[in-house]
Protein backbone atom coordinates (compact mmCIF):
# COMPACT_ATOMS: atom_id res chain seq x y z
CA UNK A 1 0.00 0.00 0.00
CA UNK A 2 1.05 3.35 -0.74
CA UNK A 3 1.18 6.09 1.83
CA UNK A 4 1.79 9.44 2.61
CA UNK A 5 3.05 11.58 5.56
CA UNK A 6 1.39 15.45 6.07
CA UNK A 7 2.89 17.99 8.49
CA UNK A 8 2.22 21.34 9.30
CA UNK A 9 4.65 24.04 8.48
CA UNK A 10 4.79 27.94 9.39
CA UNK A 11 2.52 27.43 12.30
CA UNK A 12 1.74 29.67 14.90
CA UNK A 13 3.30 28.40 18.50
CA UNK A 14 0.24 26.61 20.26
CA UNK A 15 -0.11 24.61 17.62
CA UNK A 16 1.64 21.25 17.72
CA UNK A 17 3.89 19.60 14.61
CA UNK A 18 1.49 17.03 13.63
CA UNK A 19 3.06 14.28 11.41
CA UNK A 20 -0.05 12.19 10.17
CA UNK A 21 0.29 9.44 8.29
CA UNK A 22 -2.64 8.40 5.81
CA UNK A 23 -3.55 6.35 3.42
CA UNK A 24 -3.08 7.70 0.69
CA UNK A 25 -6.73 7.65 -0.86
CA UNK A 26 -7.67 9.66 1.74
CA UNK A 27 -5.92 13.16 0.34
CA UNK A 28 -7.73 13.80 -2.19
CA UNK A 29 -7.49 16.99 -3.77
CA UNK A 30 -3.92 18.69 -2.67
CA UNK A 31 -3.30 20.21 0.37
CA UNK A 32 -3.61 23.39 2.48
CA UNK A 33 -1.45 26.22 2.29
CA UNK A 34 0.13 25.32 6.11
CA UNK A 35 0.09 21.55 5.03
CA UNK A 36 3.22 19.47 3.19
CA UNK A 37 2.87 16.50 1.61
CA UNK A 38 5.47 13.95 1.30
CA UNK A 39 6.58 10.16 0.73
CA UNK A 40 7.09 8.33 4.35
CA UNK A 41 8.06 4.63 4.60
CA UNK A 42 5.68 1.93 3.84
CA UNK A 43 7.70 -0.93 4.49
CA UNK A 44 10.53 -2.60 6.36
CA UNK A 45 13.98 -2.13 5.51
CA UNK A 46 15.43 -4.24 7.63
CA UNK A 47 15.96 -8.30 8.72
CA UNK A 48 12.69 -8.07 10.10
CA UNK A 49 11.03 -6.97 6.61
CA UNK A 50 9.17 -10.34 5.85
CA UNK A 51 8.69 -11.60 9.29
CA UNK A 52 7.38 -8.68 10.94
CA UNK A 53 4.14 -9.08 8.12
CA UNK A 54 3.87 -12.62 8.37
CA UNK A 55 3.49 -12.48 11.88
CA UNK A 56 1.23 -9.70 11.86
CA UNK A 57 -1.57 -11.05 9.66
CA UNK A 58 -1.30 -14.29 11.24
CA UNK A 59 -1.99 -12.77 14.49
CA UNK A 60 -4.79 -10.65 12.43
CA UNK A 61 -6.79 -14.09 11.01
CA UNK A 62 -6.65 -15.23 15.11
CA UNK A 63 -9.06 -12.69 15.74
CA UNK A 64 -11.73 -13.87 13.71
CA UNK A 65 -11.89 -17.08 15.71
CA UNK A 66 -13.35 -15.44 18.70
CA UNK A 67 -16.52 -16.20 19.89
CA UNK A 68 -18.15 -12.63 18.28
CA UNK A 69 -17.19 -13.67 14.89
CA UNK A 70 -18.69 -17.36 15.13
CA UNK A 71 -20.99 -16.43 11.90
CA UNK A 72 -18.50 -14.29 11.07
CA UNK A 73 -17.17 -16.91 7.57
CA UNK A 74 -16.65 -14.25 4.81
CA UNK A 75 -14.75 -11.96 7.38
CA UNK A 76 -12.30 -15.29 8.52
CA UNK A 77 -11.90 -15.80 5.05
CA UNK A 78 -10.57 -12.36 3.80
CA UNK A 79 -8.49 -12.62 6.97
CA UNK A 80 -7.22 -15.90 5.95
CA UNK A 81 -6.19 -14.91 2.67
CA UNK A 82 -4.29 -12.47 4.08
CA UNK A 83 -2.04 -14.55 6.58
CA UNK A 84 0.91 -16.81 5.82
CA UNK A 85 0.13 -19.94 3.52
CA UNK A 86 2.36 -22.18 5.92
CA UNK A 87 0.16 -20.71 8.64
CA UNK A 88 -3.36 -21.00 6.95
CA UNK A 89 -2.21 -24.65 6.55
CA UNK A 90 -1.41 -25.06 10.31
CA UNK A 91 -4.95 -23.90 11.44
CA UNK A 92 -6.82 -26.16 8.84
CA UNK A 93 -4.90 -29.18 10.05
CA UNK A 94 -4.71 -28.59 13.82
CA UNK A 95 -8.34 -27.90 15.09
CA UNK A 96 -6.85 -27.66 18.73
CA UNK A 97 -6.11 -24.09 17.45
CA UNK A 98 -9.52 -23.16 17.00
CA UNK A 99 -10.25 -24.04 20.50
CA UNK A 100 -6.85 -22.18 21.88
CA UNK A 101 -6.48 -19.36 19.50
CA UNK A 102 -5.95 -17.12 22.52
CA UNK A 103 -3.16 -18.66 23.95
CA UNK A 104 -1.56 -18.89 20.31
CA UNK A 105 -2.18 -15.08 19.82
CA UNK A 106 -0.66 -14.31 23.36
CA UNK A 107 2.03 -15.81 21.50
CA UNK A 108 2.18 -13.76 18.88
CA UNK A 109 1.38 -10.42 20.84
CA UNK A 110 4.79 -11.22 22.86
CA UNK A 111 6.55 -11.86 19.10
CA UNK A 112 5.68 -8.37 18.33
CA UNK A 113 6.83 -6.95 22.16
CA UNK A 114 10.27 -8.37 20.64
CA UNK A 115 10.10 -7.12 17.65
CA UNK A 116 12.49 -4.03 17.65
CA UNK A 117 11.49 -0.89 15.79
CA UNK A 118 12.30 -0.48 11.99
CA UNK A 119 15.95 2.24 11.80
CA UNK A 120 14.16 3.82 8.40
CA UNK A 121 11.33 4.76 10.41
CA UNK A 122 13.22 5.65 13.19
CA UNK A 123 15.12 8.33 11.09
CA UNK A 124 12.18 9.66 9.43
CA UNK A 125 10.33 10.03 12.35
CA UNK A 126 13.92 11.87 13.80
CA UNK A 127 14.11 13.90 11.16
CA UNK A 128 10.61 15.17 10.76
CA UNK A 129 10.86 15.99 14.83
CA UNK A 130 6.94 16.39 15.40
CA UNK A 131 5.01 16.84 18.46
CA UNK A 132 2.72 14.75 17.84
CA UNK A 133 2.33 11.76 15.49
CA UNK A 134 -1.39 10.73 14.02
CA UNK A 135 -1.82 7.54 12.43
CA UNK A 136 -4.81 6.05 10.03
CA UNK A 137 -6.02 2.88 9.04
CA UNK A 138 -3.20 0.94 11.02
CA UNK A 139 -5.87 -1.99 11.03
CA UNK A 140 -5.28 -3.07 7.79
CA UNK A 141 -3.91 -6.41 7.16
CA UNK A 142 -0.37 -6.55 8.30
CA UNK A 143 -0.24 -3.10 8.41
CA UNK A 144 3.39 -1.47 8.64
CA UNK A 145 2.01 1.64 10.40
CA UNK A 146 2.54 -0.63 13.94
CA UNK A 147 6.29 -0.05 13.02
CA UNK A 148 5.62 3.88 13.17
CA UNK A 149 3.24 3.50 16.61
CA UNK A 150 6.72 1.77 17.87
CA UNK A 151 9.02 4.13 16.91
CA UNK A 152 7.21 7.24 18.25
CA UNK A 153 7.21 5.22 21.66
CA UNK A 154 10.63 4.82 20.87
CA UNK A 155 11.39 7.64 20.26
CA UNK A 156 9.15 9.42 23.12
CA UNK A 157 6.61 10.99 20.77
CA UNK A 158 3.12 10.89 21.45
CA UNK A 159 0.98 9.05 18.78
CA UNK A 160 -2.88 9.21 18.31
CA UNK A 161 -4.64 6.70 16.17
CA UNK A 162 -8.25 8.03 14.81
CA UNK A 163 -10.04 5.20 12.89
CA UNK A 164 -11.30 6.55 9.54
CA UNK A 165 -14.61 4.56 9.32
CA UNK A 166 -17.14 3.14 11.35
CA UNK A 167 -15.76 -0.69 10.31
CA UNK A 168 -11.96 -0.16 10.96
CA UNK A 169 -12.25 -1.93 14.14
CA UNK A 170 -14.43 -5.06 13.64
CA UNK A 171 -13.75 -5.63 9.67
CA UNK A 172 -9.91 -6.00 9.54
CA UNK A 173 -6.90 -6.61 11.41
CA UNK A 174 -5.87 -5.60 15.25
CA UNK A 175 -4.34 -2.45 16.73
CA UNK A 176 -0.90 -4.71 17.51
CA UNK A 177 0.74 -1.49 19.80
CA UNK A 178 -1.47 0.86 21.94
CA UNK A 179 -1.30 4.19 20.88
CA UNK A 180 -1.48 6.63 23.34
CA UNK A 181 -4.84 8.02 22.39
CA UNK A 182 -7.77 6.65 20.18
CA UNK A 183 -10.08 9.08 19.02
CA UNK A 184 -13.18 6.89 18.13
CA UNK A 185 -16.65 8.39 16.83
CA UNK A 186 -18.97 6.45 19.81
CA UNK A 187 -19.21 4.66 22.41
CA UNK A 188 -19.79 1.05 20.54
CA UNK A 189 -16.27 2.19 18.46
CA UNK A 190 -14.82 2.35 22.31
CA UNK A 191 -16.00 -0.79 22.93
CA UNK A 192 -14.97 -2.35 20.17
CA UNK A 193 -11.01 -0.85 21.11
CA UNK A 194 -11.29 -2.08 24.65
CA UNK A 195 -13.04 -5.49 23.59
CA UNK A 196 -11.83 -6.72 20.40
CA UNK A 197 -8.27 -5.06 20.83
CA UNK A 198 -7.10 -5.14 24.41
CA UNK A 199 -6.63 -0.56 24.25
CA UNK A 200 -6.88 0.82 27.63
CA UNK A 201 -10.29 2.10 28.11
CA UNK A 202 -8.63 5.21 29.77
CA UNK A 203 -6.51 5.97 26.56
CA UNK A 204 -9.71 5.68 24.24
CA UNK A 205 -11.59 9.15 23.80
CA UNK A 206 -14.85 9.46 22.08
CA UNK A 207 -15.18 12.61 19.76
CA UNK A 208 -17.78 11.81 16.88
CA UNK A 209 -16.88 11.46 13.25
CA UNK A 210 -15.27 14.28 12.09
CA UNK A 211 -15.58 13.14 8.53
CA UNK A 212 -19.31 14.04 8.32
CA UNK A 213 -18.47 17.80 9.38
CA UNK A 214 -18.65 19.32 5.73
CA UNK A 215 -21.80 16.95 4.86
CA UNK A 216 -23.30 18.83 7.82
CA UNK A 217 -22.70 21.90 6.46
CA UNK A 218 -23.57 21.71 2.54
CA UNK A 219 -26.56 22.85 0.67
CA UNK A 220 -28.45 21.27 -2.25
CA UNK A 221 -26.41 22.79 -5.28
CA UNK A 222 -29.65 22.34 -7.61
CA UNK A 223 -33.11 22.55 -7.54
CA UNK A 224 -35.06 19.47 -7.88
CA UNK A 225 -36.19 20.18 -11.21
CA UNK A 226 -32.79 20.46 -12.60
CA UNK A 227 -31.17 17.98 -10.50
CA UNK A 228 -33.84 15.48 -12.29
CA UNK A 229 -34.09 16.52 -15.43
CA UNK A 230 -30.21 16.24 -16.01
CA UNK A 231 -30.16 12.62 -14.89
CA UNK A 232 -33.48 12.51 -17.68
CA UNK A 233 -35.46 11.62 -14.58
CA UNK A 234 -39.49 13.15 -14.57
CA UNK A 235 -39.49 15.73 -11.38
CA UNK A 236 -42.98 14.90 -10.71
CA UNK A 237 -42.39 11.38 -9.83
CA UNK A 238 -40.91 10.59 -6.24
CA UNK A 239 -37.11 9.28 -6.89
CA UNK A 240 -35.60 6.20 -4.78
CA UNK A 241 -32.08 6.26 -4.60
CA UNK A 242 -30.58 2.82 -4.69
CA UNK A 243 -26.80 3.28 -2.50
CA UNK A 244 -24.45 0.38 -3.69
CA UNK A 245 -22.27 -1.42 -1.60
CA UNK A 246 -18.52 -2.39 -1.40
CA UNK A 247 -17.14 -5.00 -3.56
CA UNK A 248 -16.96 -7.15 0.00
CA UNK A 249 -20.44 -6.93 0.60
CA UNK A 250 -21.99 -7.01 -2.35
CA UNK A 251 -19.43 -8.64 -5.58
CA UNK A 252 -22.60 -9.07 -7.80
CA UNK A 253 -24.52 -6.44 -7.19
CA UNK A 254 -25.66 -4.95 -10.51
CA UNK A 255 -27.89 -8.58 -10.63
CA UNK A 256 -29.11 -7.94 -7.50
CA UNK A 257 -30.14 -4.45 -8.38
CA UNK A 258 -31.98 -5.75 -12.04
CA UNK A 259 -34.09 -7.74 -10.04
CA UNK A 260 -35.10 -5.11 -7.34
CA UNK A 261 -35.89 -2.41 -9.95
CA UNK A 262 -38.22 -5.63 -11.72
CA UNK A 263 -39.73 -6.00 -8.55
CA UNK A 264 -40.35 -2.02 -7.90
CA UNK A 265 -41.94 -2.17 -11.77
CA UNK A 266 -44.42 -5.08 -11.17
CA UNK A 267 -45.83 -3.54 -8.16
CA UNK A 268 -49.36 -2.79 -7.24
CA UNK A 269 -49.16 0.05 -5.60
CA UNK A 270 -49.05 3.03 -8.78
CA UNK A 271 -46.86 5.31 -7.15
CA UNK A 272 -44.02 2.94 -6.40
CA UNK A 273 -44.34 1.33 -9.77
CA UNK A 274 -43.60 4.14 -11.38
CA UNK A 275 -41.01 6.55 -9.20
CA UNK A 276 -37.94 7.36 -10.66
CA UNK A 277 -34.86 5.54 -9.44
CA UNK A 278 -30.85 6.44 -9.41
CA UNK A 279 -28.45 3.76 -8.98
CA UNK A 280 -25.47 5.79 -7.51
CA UNK A 281 -22.57 2.87 -7.82
CA UNK A 282 -19.61 2.65 -4.72
CA UNK A 283 -16.90 4.65 -5.49
CA UNK A 284 -14.66 1.83 -4.72
CA UNK A 285 -16.40 -0.66 -6.75
CA UNK A 286 -17.39 0.83 -10.44
CA UNK A 287 -15.75 -1.63 -12.65
CA UNK A 288 -19.21 -4.16 -12.47
CA UNK A 289 -20.92 -0.59 -13.22
CA UNK A 290 -18.88 0.31 -16.49
CA UNK A 291 -20.91 -1.86 -18.64
CA UNK A 292 -24.52 -2.36 -16.77
CA UNK A 293 -27.38 -2.25 -18.80
CA UNK A 294 -30.54 -1.12 -17.43
CA UNK A 295 -31.68 0.17 -20.40
CA UNK A 296 -34.61 -1.73 -20.27
CA UNK A 297 -36.34 -0.20 -17.66
CA UNK A 298 -37.87 3.43 -17.84
CA UNK A 299 -37.64 5.99 -15.53
CA UNK A 300 -34.36 4.89 -14.26
CA UNK A 301 -31.28 6.39 -14.19
CA UNK A 302 -26.96 5.59 -13.11
CA UNK A 303 -24.85 8.39 -11.58
CA UNK A 304 -22.04 8.76 -13.47
CA UNK A 305 -20.62 11.96 -11.65
CA UNK A 306 -17.01 11.78 -9.55
CA UNK A 307 -17.50 10.86 -6.04
CA UNK A 308 -15.11 10.55 -3.26
CA UNK A 309 -15.19 8.82 0.27
CA UNK A 310 -16.30 12.00 2.23
CA UNK A 311 -18.62 15.31 1.12
CA UNK A 312 -19.53 14.81 -2.08
CA UNK A 313 -22.41 17.61 -3.63
CA UNK A 314 -23.17 14.71 -5.89
CA UNK A 315 -24.46 12.56 -3.54
CA UNK A 316 -26.04 15.14 -0.99
CA UNK A 317 -28.21 16.08 -3.86
CA UNK A 318 -28.84 12.80 -4.70
CA UNK A 319 -30.08 12.12 -1.16
CA UNK A 320 -31.94 15.58 -0.56
CA UNK A 321 -34.31 14.93 -3.80
CA UNK A 322 -34.97 11.40 -2.99
CA UNK A 323 -38.02 10.47 -1.02
CA UNK A 324 -36.71 6.89 0.33
CA UNK A 325 -33.34 5.51 0.06
CA UNK A 326 -32.40 1.62 -0.40
CA UNK A 327 -28.77 -0.24 0.20
CA UNK A 328 -27.19 -3.41 1.41
CA UNK A 329 -24.58 -2.26 4.29
CA UNK A 330 -22.94 1.04 2.69
CA UNK A 331 -21.54 4.21 4.88
CA UNK A 332 -23.67 5.90 2.73
CA UNK A 333 -26.74 5.47 4.62
CA UNK A 334 -25.49 7.16 7.57
CA UNK A 335 -25.20 10.48 5.14
CA UNK A 336 -28.26 9.48 4.47
CA UNK A 337 -29.63 9.47 8.11
CA UNK A 338 -27.93 13.05 9.07
CA UNK A 339 -30.40 13.90 5.83
CA UNK A 340 -33.22 12.67 8.03
CA UNK A 341 -33.77 10.38 4.98
CA UNK A 342 -35.51 7.12 5.38
CA UNK A 343 -33.08 4.27 4.78
CA UNK A 344 -34.41 0.63 3.15
CA UNK A 345 -32.66 -2.56 3.45
CA UNK A 346 -33.50 -5.86 2.01
CA UNK A 347 -32.24 -9.44 4.06
CA UNK A 348 -31.59 -11.27 0.79
CA UNK A 349 -31.33 -14.78 3.03
CA UNK A 350 -28.06 -15.55 1.85
CA UNK A 351 -26.90 -14.01 -1.38
CA UNK A 352 -24.95 -11.19 0.74
CA UNK A 353 -25.30 -12.52 4.41
CA UNK A 354 -21.53 -12.59 4.55
CA UNK A 355 -21.73 -8.88 3.82
CA UNK A 356 -24.84 -7.78 6.16
CA UNK A 357 -25.81 -9.84 9.04
CA UNK A 358 -22.27 -11.08 9.50
CA UNK A 359 -20.72 -8.45 10.06
CA UNK A 360 -20.54 -6.71 13.20
CA UNK A 361 -21.03 -3.23 12.15
CA UNK A 362 -24.22 -4.16 10.05
CA UNK A 363 -26.12 -4.66 13.24
CA UNK A 364 -25.37 -0.79 14.53
CA UNK A 365 -27.58 0.42 11.76
CA UNK A 366 -30.45 -2.12 12.51
CA UNK A 367 -33.46 -0.27 14.53
CA UNK A 368 -33.68 -2.94 17.49
CA UNK A 369 -29.71 -1.65 18.31
CA UNK A 370 -30.95 2.08 17.98
CA UNK A 371 -30.20 2.38 14.23
CA UNK A 372 -32.30 3.96 11.21
CA UNK A 373 -32.45 1.21 9.07
CA UNK A 374 -36.46 -0.45 7.81
CA UNK A 375 -35.48 -3.99 7.07
CA UNK A 376 -37.21 -6.45 5.36
CA UNK A 377 -37.29 -10.22 4.41
CA UNK A 378 -37.07 -10.59 0.90
CA UNK A 379 -38.35 -8.25 -1.81
CA UNK A 380 -42.01 -8.17 -1.20
CA UNK A 381 -42.17 -7.02 2.07
CA UNK A 382 -39.82 -4.57 0.91
CA UNK A 383 -42.25 -3.69 -1.48
CA UNK A 384 -44.33 -3.11 1.17
CA UNK A 385 -42.38 -1.10 3.27
CA UNK A 386 -41.28 1.24 0.25
CA UNK A 387 -45.26 1.79 -0.72
CA UNK A 388 -46.06 3.05 3.16
CA UNK A 389 -42.75 5.39 2.72
CA UNK A 390 -43.59 6.59 -0.16
CA UNK A 391 -47.72 7.32 0.92
CA UNK A 392 -45.96 9.47 4.77
CA UNK A 393 -46.57 6.35 6.00
CA UNK A 394 -43.23 5.32 7.92
CA UNK A 395 -41.70 8.44 10.76
CA UNK A 396 -38.16 9.05 9.85
CA UNK A 397 -37.00 11.59 11.31
CA UNK A 398 -36.94 11.18 14.95
CA UNK A 399 -35.26 7.68 14.27
CA UNK A 400 -32.59 9.25 12.26
CA UNK A 401 -31.91 12.03 14.67
CA UNK A 402 -31.73 9.49 17.57
CA UNK A 403 -29.14 7.41 15.81
CA UNK A 404 -26.90 10.27 14.52
CA UNK A 405 -26.66 11.57 17.46
CA UNK A 406 -25.93 8.15 18.96
CA UNK A 407 -23.24 6.99 16.21
CA UNK A 408 -21.98 10.27 14.62
CA UNK A 409 -22.57 13.42 16.61
CA UNK A 410 -22.94 11.71 20.09
CA UNK A 411 -21.31 15.20 21.81
CA UNK A 412 -24.01 17.03 20.71
CA UNK A 413 -25.61 16.90 16.99
CA UNK A 414 -25.71 20.77 16.24
CA UNK A 415 -21.63 20.33 17.71
CA UNK A 416 -19.01 19.81 14.72
CA UNK A 417 -16.76 17.07 15.67
CA UNK A 418 -13.08 18.56 13.96
CA UNK A 419 -12.46 20.71 16.40
CA UNK A 420 -13.08 18.36 19.11
CA UNK A 421 -10.50 16.36 17.33
CA UNK A 422 -8.04 19.29 16.78
CA UNK A 423 -8.58 19.76 21.13
CA UNK A 424 -7.20 16.22 21.83
CA UNK A 425 -4.45 16.45 19.22
CA UNK A 426 -3.28 19.73 20.90
CA UNK A 427 -3.88 17.90 24.69
CA UNK A 428 -1.96 14.63 23.18
CA UNK A 429 1.09 17.04 22.45
CA UNK A 430 1.42 17.82 25.70
CA UNK A 431 1.69 14.31 26.89
CA UNK A 432 5.04 13.88 29.18
CA UNK A 433 6.20 10.52 27.48
CA UNK A 434 9.97 9.31 28.35
CA UNK A 435 11.78 7.23 25.31
CA UNK A 436 11.31 3.26 25.97
CA UNK A 437 14.26 1.21 25.33
CA UNK A 438 13.91 -2.59 23.99
CA UNK A 439 14.65 -4.42 27.52
CA UNK A 440 18.26 -6.73 27.08
CA UNK A 441 16.14 -9.98 27.66
CA UNK A 442 14.37 -8.93 24.18
CA UNK A 443 16.98 -9.16 22.39
CA UNK A 444 17.26 -12.43 23.01
CA UNK A 445 13.41 -13.48 22.67
CA UNK A 446 14.23 -11.35 19.49
CA UNK A 447 16.63 -14.09 18.14
CA UNK A 448 14.49 -16.95 19.19
CA UNK A 449 11.41 -15.81 17.30
CA UNK A 450 13.53 -15.71 14.03
CA UNK A 451 15.23 -18.70 14.27
CA UNK A 452 11.56 -20.45 15.11
CA UNK A 453 10.29 -18.39 11.85
CA UNK A 454 13.54 -20.15 9.65
CA UNK A 455 13.09 -23.38 10.95
CA UNK A 456 9.45 -23.20 9.87
CA UNK A 457 9.68 -22.13 6.46
CA UNK A 458 12.73 -24.80 5.88
CA UNK A 459 10.33 -27.15 7.70
CA UNK A 460 8.09 -26.70 4.84
CA UNK A 461 10.35 -26.47 2.05
CA UNK A 462 11.67 -29.62 3.01
CA UNK A 463 7.68 -31.20 2.56
CA UNK A 464 7.28 -29.28 -0.24
CA UNK A 465 10.36 -30.79 -1.73
CA UNK A 466 9.28 -34.52 -0.09
CA UNK A 467 5.66 -34.45 -1.71
CA UNK A 468 7.07 -33.30 -5.31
Amino acid sequence: MVLAAARQRNRPLWLPKTLVFVNRSLIERGAPGRIEVTACPVRRVDRWQHVAPALRTARDYLRFFDGRYAHADKLRLRAAAQAPAAWRGYVDTHPWVRRHWRLLARGLALAEQVIPTDPFVDLFVRYERPDVILVTPLVDYGSYQTDVVKSAHRLGVPVIFAPFSWDNLTNRGLIRVEPDRVLVWNERQKQEAVDLHGVDAARVVVTGAARFDDFFRMRPARSRDEFCRDLSLDPARPLLLYLCSSEFVAPREVDFVRRWIAAIRGSNDVTLRTAGILIRPHPAHLTQWRCAELGGFAHVAQWTGAETMNADQGLYDSLFHAQAVVGLNTSAMIEAGILGKPVHTILTGGEFTGGQEQTLHFHYLRASNGGLLYESDGLEAHLSQLSETLHGGARHQQRCRAFVELFVRPRGIDRPVAPVVVQEIEGAARISKHARRQPAWSHAAALAVRIAVASRRALAGHRAEVRA
